[in-house]
């Protein structure tokens, strides 16, 4: 069978190589480690810690034992046991401590292989009786193999230290938003040091996004790094830094993938529950259809409909009150008198003007407009009660917007 027939079956693929190669070669083993060392500091400058012995020292003894464990494989069947792959799952663990990925550790592990193969050439030439031509391609193959198994190990360390991390760096996240948003307003001191262990910028300005329909069958969108988020809330919600920025929230809305959404204003940052509060606000109307459901609704768009429906019950009385001449009327008469009136107080009382809008005859228009004289009276020449006539009939055509059977009445407080 060939070496790596056995190599794939898990026989150790230098078990024939002559053990006096390997007696013979670990006299080179401590000048080789210091040159591994200074080539790895050349190739891989990340590496090099120009004062700091101990770093230099943890990469010595590395290298080190790797091309021991290497050599101690040599002519046996059943090699020792040694922790090597536990040191190299170390330094995969370390590099994601560092803040790097695994290209720096690869590349050193190449390097080191690529001037111990020259090594081992160089001695098998000088040497021929210790390690025969025919024993080169089996040492190499080995060579690569071993290589290939530090590297699964750093892998594995790496990939389970990342996942760690990235746990923990989420939960203080999570534990940033909760911050942000609880009342009273948390102080920047406090926020500034949180937001340093969860590697979050603090901005200038943030705002609050909330969401509807994510449940637990739904998988919340791949977002930005700077986008905090926390999709567990009874309304779920993200924390956009910077909201002002270019292209910052179109961006948001394609990832969003056509959820209804709303903003709250850009606040500071230790008014963020503010713009949550805002937020919410904007999206109870995007629900009842008061507000559009286009992309993310934003609540400085919306002021009109957000201030006139802010009190319910005000409002009910205020339309109760105002418009009680209308309610002698048919349900249609009543629609028609109310839109009329509604456009008349818009255009600057232009009955010429309203007759465009609603594609009348001027003649129909000024007819409306005696009836509706001889209903209210005086009224109409108030400014502040065609004021609050304005803002009733704005509310009325609001609440049947969001329910297009309701009716003035049914705004009404129950009594």
């Amino acid at each position: 069978m060939s070496t790596k027939g056995r190599a794939r079956e898990g026989a150790n693929p230098l078990a024939d190589v002559p053990v006096e190669f390997a007696d013979h070669f670990r006299s080179h083993v401590e000048p080789l480690t210091e040159v591994v060392v200074t080539r790895i500091h050349e190739s891989v400058p990340e590496y090099l810690r120009p004062g700091n012995e101990v770093y230099a020292a943890s990469t010595r003894t590395a290298v080190r034992e790797a091309l021991t464990v290497f050599l101690d494989r040599v002519g046996r069947t059943d090699p020792p046991a040694h922790r090597l792959r536990e040191r190299f799952r170390m330094l995969g663990e370390a590099e994601v401590h560092e803040g790097r990925n695994l290209d720096s550790l690869q590349s050193a592990m190449r390097t080191a292989l690529v001037i111990m193969w020259r090594e081992l050439l160089k001695v098998q030439e000088q040497h021929p009786d210790l390690l025969p031509q025919h024993h080169v391609g089996v040492v190499a193959e080995a060579a690569f193999l071993f290589l290939e198994e530090m590297a699964s190990a750093a892998s594995e360390g790496y990939n389970e230290a990342r996942a760690q991390a990235s746990g923990e760096l989420q939960r203080r996240r999570g534990r940033l938003v909760d911050l942000l948003l609880s009342e009273p307003d948390p102080s920047p001191r406090v926020i500034a040091e949180l937001a340093s262990s969860a590697r979050w910028r603090v901005p200038d300005k943030v705002a609050v996004i909330v969401l509807q329909g994510y449940g637990e069958e739904t998988a919340p969108p791949a977002l930005p790094s700077d986008v905090l988020h926390d999709f567990h809330r009874a309304a779920p919600c993200l924390v956009l830094p910077d909201p002002e920025g270019p292209g910052r929230l179109r961006a948001l809305e394609r990832l969003l993938r056509g959820r209804n959404a709303a903003a709250g204003p850009p606040v500071d940052i230790t008014e963020t529950a503010v713009s949550l509060a805002h937020a919410r606000e904007t999206l109870e109307l995007v629900q009842v259809s008061v507000v559009p459901a286009d992309g993310i609704a934003l609540w400085s768009e919306h002021l009109t409909p957000l201030l006139l429906l802010r009190d319910r019950k005000l409002m009910r009385e205020m339309i109760t009150s105002r418009l009680a001449p209308l309610r002698k009327l048919s349900d249609g008469q009543r629609e028609r008198l109310s839109e009329t009136l509604l456009l008349w107080l818009q255009h600057g009382y232009n009955a010429k003007r309203v007759a465009q809008v609603q594609h009348l005859h001027p003649q129909t228009v000024r007819y409306r407009l005696r009836l509706l004289t001889n209903l209210f009276g005086d009224r109409l020449d108030d400014p502040d009660l065609r004021f609050e006539l304005e803002m009733a009939l704005r509310v009325e055509r609001l609440a049947r917007s969001a329910d297009p059977g309701s009716e003035p009445a049914k705004l009404a407080p129950h009594t």
